[in-house]
């Protein structure tokens, strides 16, 4: 029997009434093609079908991925400071994690306005209920981090496990290293993106198994090489050159990286080989099996699959980032061991979840945030274990459903029902958010966020002490003075923002002999991580070696990449190695 049997009767009809066929983007005007399968989606979940194309709506989501965001916040009582997620300038609270957890929100609540829209009553809840700091995962020891997983003496890292280590996101057992983003088990490294059981190497992307190298793309098993691309067991290769030992050795002794302009030098040159030399597959997926997507491992019948980390995962669709056992979910972001979620950002061992952002082990639950442990709620914002309540107030069963019925019914019939939060409700810097993931950052403005400046609101500290130009760093790490440098502001002209350098930071440099940076680190994290990695944008295209079609993830900073299909990169890996 129908717990909602008004909505379900007004949904039934505009299901009933769906053809496939080509529609229009109600934001971009871009046209997409609404297929059987987008259909059965709706059908499943008993939503309507969405206005928007499907790419629109997956940025959409994915920018409510913070991605690399630090900023001070104030305790809403007592003033203090404290690093948060949530920018000041958001209109939103926050609290530091301990206390965070140790709160119960159920007391903050309102009641259904049916004649208001849902969003709007949902803002005035969002905008009492403070939002966790950090949101760690499990508590770090003497660490600036974001989301942690247990780091120890790490600083400015988000959804990492680490320890020692810099500037990171989205890493597993790493140590001393720094800029890593997407790996796992990598120690005593920098700038390595898309790898996993790496040591002592320098500008890394997708690489296993690789030791004592730098400016390695695509190799396996390989150990003192010197630009490699697409190697397999080899050693002592220099610029894809093979040399003995001695050769190789000789050279590796006049290679100096603690200067900027000389490690400048080897960087155009490993771009070079890239462009001339590299041949990109398909996709880097592994143990997938009719499943497209990008970085996925572990796959059966998925498709647009970005980033499916550590599964099996399976009949999953449009889906960027998962992580383990994962299935039945369409149109997400950040699922981890969740089934039958839709539209959802960030949705942790959930079940029959809609349009839920960052909530924790709920079931039958919608339009929640935040949530830890609950079930049959809607509209809540930072309850844990609680059932049967909507805009955060408690009902018996029967009165929920009841309201439940007229609420969906107002909010489908506003056009409100089925999709995601407005862009406004984010609690930090739009165009600093996931976006990127789909290249899609110039079109922050699309989706009419919040603006305000992101260094406003006491964001970054007192703006009226004196600040130096970044191009004022020394070139050489050995003439960076802790005195001169270490927690004084500076100031990075070209993306109008302010950074300083902090102590282990430095340390961390002269231990690895790598120069100090002059770009503020959010910019360091995202174009030189984020955009060196392949996208969540997918394309067709040929392969460059047979003409069979491909489906691809472009990559802003290699657009023009060599691509083959599966069984011809298999080959060329055979003739070349």
């Amino acid at each position: 029997m129908s717990k909602t049997p008004n909505y379900d009767a007004a949904i039934k009809k505009i299901l009933d009434q769906l053809v496939p066929g080509e529609r229009v983007c109600a934001l971009t005007g871009e046209k997409w093609l609404m297929t059987d399968e987008e259909i059965g989606w709706y059908k499943k979940f008993n939503v309507p079908p969405h206005p928007w194309s499907i790419l629109t709506r997956m940025k959409h989501l994915i920018g409510f991925f913070e991605m690399y965001q630090f900023w001070y916040n104030k305790h809403p009582e007592t003033g203090k400071s404290f690093l948060s997620a949530t920018h000041p300038l958001s209109g939103l609270k926050a609290l530091p994690d301990v206390e965070w957890f140790s709160k119960d929100f159920i007391e903050i609540d309102q009641e259904v306005d049916l004649a208001v829209s849902f969003f709007e009553q949902f803002a005035k809840l969002e905008a009492r209920v403070p939002f966790p700091a950090t949101r760690s995962i499990e508590p770090p020891q003497n660490s600036i981090v974001m989301a942690s997983f247990g780091d120890i003496d790490s600083y400015f890292v988000m959804a990492c496990k680490s320890k020692n280590s810099l500037y990171s996101s989205d890493a597993v057992d790493i140590e001393d290293s720094a800029e890593i983003s997407a790996g796992t088990k990598i120690q005593n490294s920098f700038h390595v993106l898309q790898s996993h059981r790496i040591f002592n190497c320098r500008f890394i992307h997708g690489c296993f198994d690789c030791l004592n190298s730098s400016f390695l793309f695509d190799c396996r098993n390989c150990e003192d090489c010197f630009g490699a691309t697409n190697a397999r067991n080899k050693k002592n290769l220099w610029f894809n050159e093979q040399l003995t030992k001695d050769e190789y050795h000789h050279r590796l002794s006049e290679v100096d990286f603690s200067c900027r302009s000389k490690l400048q030098e080897y960087k155009n040159r490993f771009d070079e080989l890239m462009k001339t030399q590299a041949v990109w597959p398909e996709n880097f997926n592994e143990k997938c099996f009719n499943t497209i997507g990008e970085y996925t491992t572990n796959a059966v019948d998925c498709s647009y699959l970005f980033a499916g980390i550590d599964g099996p995962f399976k009949n999953l669709y449009h889906i960027t980032y998962a992580v383990g056992n994962s299935f039945d979910c369409a149109y997400c972001g950040g699922i981890y061991s969740a089934n039958n979620v839709y539209l959802s950002n960030c949705a942790t061992e959930c079940s029959k979840a809609i349009c839920v952002w960052n909530c924790v082990r709920c079931q039958e639950i919608e339009y929640c945030a935040y949530c830890y442990d609950c079930e049959f709620c809607f509209g809540c914002v930072g309850l844990r274990k609680k059932k049967f309540c909507i805009f955060n107030r408690q009902y018996s069963e029967v009165e929920y459903w009841q309201k439940l019925d007229g609420l969906k019914c107002a909010m489908l019939e506003r056009g409100e029902y089925g999709q995601f939060f407005p862009a406004k409700l984010f609690y930090g810097y739009w165009p600093d958010n996931g976006l990127i993931l789909y290249l899609a950052q110039k079109q922050a403005d699309l989706f009419d966020p919040l603006k305000f400046d992101p260094e406003g609101g006491g964001a970054v500290g007192d703006l009226s002490v004196e600040r130096s130009d970044s191009q004022e760093i020394p070139d050489s790490i050995d003439d960076v003075k802790d005195e001169d440098w270490v927690g004084k502001p500076i100031f990075d002209k070209k993306f109008g923002r302010r950074y300083s350098l902090i102590k282990p930071e430095l340390d961390f440099y002269r231990r690895h002999r790598l120069p100090a940076p002059t770009e503020h680190f959010i910019k360091r994290v995202y174009q030189g991580l984020f955009l060196e990695q392949n996208s969540a944008l997918f394309e067709g295209s040929v392969c460059q070696k047979c003409g069979q079609p491909v489906i691809y993830a472009k990559n802003a900073t290699y657009p023009e990449k060599k691509i083959y299909c599966k069984s011809c990169y298999l080959k060329y890996l055979e003739e070349n190695n």
